[in-house]
């Protein structure tokens, strides 16, 4: 133990008479440090503490006390996770010589090594090797602490590593003693338990896997658990633990996370991620939601905010919460957007985190025809164009399988090519509505019968598995309406099919950022994502806006044009009827990030590769050949590359979904012992048999289903389960 006790942002102290910047006596008697303390800590000696506070004459916990501690804990260190053993610390949480009671209250589990190394002056071992990006937010977020800020703002492109940054930052903040606890919120329910399995999980075998693993045990971040209503959100035995939870489920359940909050005020950072789904709070005017105004409440009782996000304005175009924007030097009417950090596309690209892209955008030719109007005698009229030029009928255009299909085949080629390099490359293609998703899938099931094709679609109750699943089981494309979507990270996606009409900046490169992901199991410079699009105005400015990279980050382009002041007004016209009649994709030329290829060149390549064999971008041919000053020749249709199959590890799950799984193998060995004892569920009085024999479970385990919130308690209901084979109904 160290031999002072510091007295700064996050002590805590029981004295009476402590000095004049701690005060605010908590119900529990714990007085805590103002809420925005100076950055200077002040450090007193145990003696010095020793003359201000009266100690508890009991030092040690009785084995009572540590049988309670250690069934708390459920066996296992509330620091590290790591499983007891035989000399296990009782601790106390606040300093026996500071003042700490000897209370199960004051209580925690801990192994020798956690306990040994309770010092403030510790020096941790980490794996982590943060990115510049990374290591700035961790930076300016500890600064703005100390600066008397309540939040901190980041700008970051998809796949910049966001979520690993809030964990390291947490951890950071809990080893400076700054906070005990962190509550994170998300926009989505897929996002949230990938927050909990991608940071701390326990295999079959209960070893501890995931990101933390990056951070030394001795003092990391514990448990982030997904919460939707459960209470409590966090556990008191667990400090330095957290929560996830979604947007939705805080204006559902406001009053718990308000509670949670009024509890641990000052003790927690607050973590918005992706805050563009957070409209600013106020006027209906100013584009206000209430998980915005809920996530402005819950900033007056954290210790700091970090808010998140990819696009610098909502994709209504409304002010983000808490964020101010001050006019761009160019164009005074425009307000950018003030972020403490930022990550830009270019900035992955250049560290090796970013994949480079290449554009592939199909043209199609499309058929309008307006009705006449019986009253005038004007008859019908059909009006021909071409997408690329006029991009208003792109949502009906995209439903004529004459182009969608032609789209899905491109990718269907694009995907081979680049699991020539790597197998277990894949695709993703993104759909406007459920049934336009089901075509695409029967489609491709029909005319690609080797190809392992998945769906995910919120009409589906098994979608979350679905996307978990695409991530570690052998698959080839994923079809899908906006659920692999905002911060879903498989970076074997390296196709990226868009069926949208959706032309929001910030909404593509979400979409678009799902295939930006570096993959570890490859070199960066050996990846590229390849993007297959329609040829719209907008699609092509969205590519601009990828290859200018422009200052503010990502916003939203090709706005429609509005008249110009003083323009005179127009009478208004009852708009004749018309309808797309029919729409043919045509040509299709690629664009990467720093080479064009026009129509007939791509076609060239292509049967160039073919004949090679070759899997390798389009674009980066063209520039090969460019410079040796070679010609290229007409070549014969791909031929599908062969498939050899792999076993697939399992997909990792969320506390909540492991104790659902133990819970319906309990209902389900509870069912079959009935059934083997003649106990059919037709027969009469079968559900008073199956309360009886539940009852009989939950007294032999302890628990009832809604008591067993852990896995091992879960788990003691089913061994109970299993245990009334042998015995008689």
């Amino acid at each position: 133990m160290a031999d002072s006790v510091r007295c700064g942002p996050g002590a805590r102290t029981t004295c009476a008479s402590a000095p004049s910047q701690f005060r605010g006596l908590s119900q529990s008697g714990v007085v805590r440090p103002h809420r925005y303390p100076s950055s200077r800590q002040v450090r007193y000696s145990i003696r010095e503490v020793g003359q201000l506070i009266e100690r508890d004459p009991r030092r040690f916990f009785n084995q009572d006390q540590r049988s309670v501690l250690y069934d708390r804990a459920e066996g296992r260190c509330q620091k590290c996770a790591v499983a007891l053993s035989d000399g296990w610390h009782a601790d106390h949480k606040i300093p026996w010589s500071a003042g700490g009671p000897t209370t199960l209250e004051n209580g925690q589990a801990l192994c020798n090594v956690c306990n040994n190394s309770k010092r403030t002056d510790m020096h941790f071992s980490d794996d982590f090797a943060p990115r510049p990006f990374q290591r700035e937010v961790m930076f300016r977020v500890i600064e703005r602490i100390h600066e008397r800020q309540q939040y901190t703002v980041v700008l970051a492109a998809p796949g910049s590593g966001k979520t690993l940054t809030y964990q390291a930052l947490a951890t950071n903040l809990l080893r400076e003693g700054l906070i005990d606890y962190v509550a994170v919120f998300v926009p989505r329910t897929a996002l949230a338990e990938q927050c909990e399995t991608g940071w701390m999980v326990l295999d079959s075998n209960k070893n501890i896997q995931g990101m933390c693993n990056l951070f030394d045990p001795m003092k990391r971040l514990g448990r982030v658990r997904h919460r939707v209503n459960e209470t409590p959100l966090t556990s008191p035995n667990e400090h330095g633990s957290g929560f996830v939870s979604t947007y939705s489920a805080l204006v559902t359940n406001e009053e718990i996370f308000m509670l949670w909050a009024r509890r641990n005020e000052g003790r927690f950072l607050l973590v918005a991620d992706e805050a563009q789904f957070c409209g600013a709070a106020g006027d209906k005017e100013d584009g206000g939601t209430k998980a915005g105004a809920l996530i402005e409440k819950l900033n007056e009782y954290a210790r700091h905010t970090l808010l998140l996000t990819g696009t610098p304005y909502r994709a209504d175009n409304q002010k983000l919460i808490l964020a101010d924007y001050e006019p761009d030097p160019s164009n005074p009417k425009k307000m950018n957007l003030v972020c403490h950090a930022e990550a830009r596309y270019s900035d992955g690209v250049a560290e090796g985190y970013l994949r480079t892209f290449e554009l592939h955008l199909t043209d199609a030719r499309i058929s309008k025809r307006t009705l006449g109007d019986p009253d005038t005698g004007s008859g019908d009229s059909l009006l021909e164009y071409n997408l690329s030029d006029d991009g208003d009928d792109l949502a009906p255009a995209l439903r004529d399988e004459k182009v969608w299909k032609p789209l899905v085949d491109r990718v269907v080629v694009k995907v081979r090519d680049k699991q020539k390099f790597n197998k277990s490359f894949r695709g993703l293609i993104s759909c406007m509505q459920q049934s336009d998703a089901k075509k695409v899938q029967k489609y491709l099931q029909q005319q690609y019968p080797d190809l392992r094709v998945g769906i995910a679609v919120s009409a589906d109750t098994d979608a979350p598995q679905s996307l978990a699943d695409f991530k570690v089981k052998p698959m080839d494309i994923l079809v899908t309406v906006r659920m692999a979507f905002i911060g879903y990270d498989c970076p074997q996606i390296t196709v990226v099919g868009i069926l949208t009409h959706y032309r929001d900046g910030g909404h593509l490169m979400q979409l678009v950022g799902r295939g930006l992901r570096v993959w570890k199991e490859m070199p960066a410079r050996n990846q590229s994502c390849v993007i297959v699009a329609p040829d719209d105005p907008k699609m092509q400015g969205f590519l601009s806006l990828l290859r200018e990279e422009q200052e503010q980050g990502l916003k939203l382009i090709d706005e429609r044009e509005t008249p110009e002041p003083g323009e005179e007004p127009i009478e208004p016209v009852q708009p004749m009827l018309s309808f797309v009649e029919s729409a043919v994709a045509t040509t299709t030329k690629a664009a990467s990030n720093e080479v064009d290829v026009d129509a007939d060149e791509l076609l060239l390549i292509e049967g160039f590769k073919v004949m090679a064999d070759s899997g390798e971008d389009a674009s980066k041919i063209k520039k090969i050949l460019e410079m040796a000053g070679i010609q290229v020749q007409q070549a014969p249709p791909a031929v599908p590359a062969p498939r050899t199959e792999s076993t697939a590890p399992e997909t990792p799950k969320t506390e909540r979904k492991q104790i659902g799984d133990i819970n319906a193998k309990v209902a389900e060995t509870i069912r079959s012992n009935l059934y083997a004892r003649g106990v059919k569920p037709d027969a009469p009085g079968y559900q008073d048999a199956v309360t009886r024999v539940t009852a009989k479970v939950n007294e032999s385990a302890g628990y009832n289903a809604s008591q067993a919130n852990t896995v091992d308690k879960a788990n003691s209901r089913l061994r109970a389960a299993l245990a009334l084979r042998q015995e008689k109904v």
